[in-house]
């Protein structure tokens, strides 16, 4: 059932006070009882009660001198209403609880090489709610619209662009000295667990390097992060987006040199839920701007 029929079906519906009204006594097999529990008069549930049998056009209750009972109409309705009401009492109950947090979903490399580093900045523009971080390669939207996601893949067709990934090989200073000058190393390379996506542009970026090059050993992580932190330890040399390497980058591993990156399709990219609110756009404004 689509939403714009929802919509129109809603707008056909009795009184939802009369059908809470009507769930009570239902539940109860009195008039007197759900009046008490829903601190109105019996004279009032009674009212309320026929209001519905007439919008209905057939009686609810046979009514008996201390009680009433359900007619088999009373009765189908009387089933969907007590489910229906307890969802929505549900619901309610669940967002009343719900923490004033944004979650925020993305890669394991992603959140661990650049989303971290920057979080006490983007909380202390968002003041509030509390930033939650959800790492993960399967994307599982959060619940009640608070939260965005980023993820990685083809960006020509994306819109909320965060990057648009160029691709360098990176490595300690001194791993880069020795494979300038012809030693052979590792070339760690990232293998993107979803198989659709376009590959990393290794062979037409290792075109332009020393012939020694083609001897290499090659190394594939399905987790940027696990090469990068082979690099960072000397294993090896990784190639890699620019945007994970910002805070690596000229620290602890540099990119090649007199080799130019390569660009690519690939990229980052917001993924909102449903309606922004304020926070969310805020959120949203301030990771495009990094």
């Amino acid at each position: 059932m689509n939403l714009i029929h929802q919509n129109n079906m809603t707008d056909h519906l009795p009184s939802l006070n009369a059908l809470r009204v009507f769930a009570s006594a239902a539940r109860l097999g009195s008039f007197k009882q759900a009046a008490d529990a829903l601190h109105l008069t019996p004279t009032a549930v009674s009212h309320q009660v026929r209001n519905l049998e007439s919008w209905l056009g057939q009686p609810l209750f046979t009514r008996h001198t201390r009680r009433v009972t359900l007619t088999p109409a009373g009765e189908k309705l009387a089933t969907v209403t007590s489910n229906s009401l307890f969802a929505i009492a549900q619901a309610i109950q669940e967002l009343k609880q719900q923490p004033k947090r944004l979650i925020i979903d993305c890669t394991s490399s992603f959140a661990a090489l650049w989303l971290l580093p920057r979080l006490n900045a983007l909380q202390t523009f968002i003041t509030e709610p509390l930033i939650e971080i959800r790492s993960g390669e399967q994307l599982a939207p959060p619940q009640f619209g608070n939260g965005l996601a980023i993820r990685f893949g083809e960006v020509s067709n994306q819109q909320n662009i965060l990057s648009q990934e160029t691709f360098n090989l990176y490595g300690t200073a001194s791993l880069l000295a020795a494979f300038v000058q012809g030693e052979v190393c590792n070339i760690l390379l990232p293998i993107w667990k979803n198989a659709t996506l376009p590959a990393a542009p290794w062979q037409a970026f290792s075109q332009q390097l020393p012939a020694h090059s083609v001897h290499c050993p090659q190394q594939h992580f399905d987790q940027e992060l696990f090469a990068i932190q082979q690099a960072q330890a000397g294993q090896g040399l990784v190639f890699c987006g620019h945007t994970l390497m910002q805070d690596v980058n000229g620290n602890q591993l540099l990119p090649v040199s007199n080799f130019p990156g390569i660009p690519s399709s690939l990229g980052y990219y917001l993924k909102n839920y449903g309606e922004m609110n304020g926070k969310l756009q805020q959120a949203c404004e301030w990771l495009q701007r990094q």
